[in-house]
């Protein structure tokens, strides 16, 4: 194909769409019975048409582990506070073994051990 014919098709099909005028807000269908539908408001009719824009705040941080929020929805109210409390522990324990770097023993491993087991065994 020549670049010289790409162009003006280009441009007269923007204009095209330009002149149809695209699908806008502004633009709502009705739902005025179990199958019909239609553009103008009718009597009991919803508003089935386009919501509008959904604003999404990125400044939050996503939850990335999906997985173990699916399985603490699972669980009690009192089994999700040991959970927590079990997280806020292990974190701790984790600092504090890095903190001693490689003079690290068994014994100073034995509580971070038991709490990773106990989280194991509540399914956190």
């Amino acid at each position: 194909m020549n670049g010289r014919r790409t162009l003006p098709t280009c441009l007269a099909a923007a204009a095209l769409l330009l002149a149809a005028g695209g699908v806008s807000a502004e633009n709502a269908a009705y739902k005025c019975g179990s199958a019909t539908y239609s553009d103008v408001a009718c009597s009991g009719g919803q508003v089935v048409g386009p919501q509008g824009h959904r604003a999404t705040n990125r400044s939050q941080a996503v939850p990335q582990d999906r997985a173990t929020i699916a399985r603490r929805a699972t669980l009690t109210e009192e089994e999700r506070a040991e959970c927590r409390t079990l997280d806020v522990k292990k974190a701790e324990q984790e600092k504090e073994l890095k903190a001693k770097g490689d003079g690290v023993t068994l014994q100073d491993e034995m509580p971070l051990v038991f709490t990773k087991k106990r989280l194991r065994e509540l399914r956190c």
